[in-house]
């Protein structure tokens, strides 16, 4: 799980989280279609999913939810810090002949979202804690687009988390103001989802 916690009050040089993670998926092996937890928890959220359109994959890692949303049949831009993480997505594209629908680059989310990234269809990001992203997660969908966001949690959990996880009900507090309507919330063992669509 990626988060943008700070550390000792300063946010994590980028190098040094390229390096982590890179580390973390040097051995990777090539990612099958996986779709987001939101997703596969609910038939109704799933619905919600358009056959066409543009998507992001905040945080994409080695690319299982980037390929899910390609095979549905949005063209769908993939980001994350890690340079191996994105060659891994951009070999997965090419082995499920998906390559077509699928633009991977790197970037850090430390500078917020790229500026290219508007007028989405769907925002999905899964298991990245990105606090100061999430008003921006609806700031680039269209209206009526569906931001499908999974973060760790505190909740059902024995011991304390620490930063890489949310506390009960952050997601409900950071969407309750927006212009959005809640589709889906469920917060449990460890980990919390949310569904909304831009009014």
């Amino acid at each position: 799980m990626r988060t943008t916690a700070r550390r000792h009050g300063k946010i994590a040089d980028v190098e040094e989280d390229r390096v982590r993670w890179d580390g973390r998926y040097a051995a990777h092996p090539l990612a099958e279609p996986s779709a987001p937890d939101a997703v596969a928890a609910s038939a109704d959220v799933r619905s919600l999913i358009p056959s066409h359109g543009r998507a992001a994959d905040v945080a994409c890692g080695p690319g299982g939810q980037t390929l899910w949303l390609a095979r549905v049949g949005l063209d769908v831009l993939a980001l994350d810090v890690s340079p191996i993480a994105i060659d891994l997505t951009e070999r997965a594209a090419r082995a499920a002949g998906l390559e077509g629908r699928v633009t991977a680059r790197v970037h850090d989310f430390d500078h917020g979202l790229p500026d290219d990234v508007t007028d989405l269809d769907v925002l999905v990001c899964q298991r990245f804690r990105a606090t100061a992203l999430y008003r921006a997660f609806v700031d680039r969908l269209r209206p009526g687009g569906v931001a499908v966001v999974t973060v760790l949690s505190t909740v059902g959990l024995d011991i304390d988390g620490g930063p890489f996880h949310a506390p009960p009900g952050e997601l409900l507090d950071a969407y309750r103001d927006l212009d959005v309507e809640v589709i889906y919330h469920c917060e449990a063992t460890g980990q919390a989802s949310i569904v909304v669509r831009r009014h």
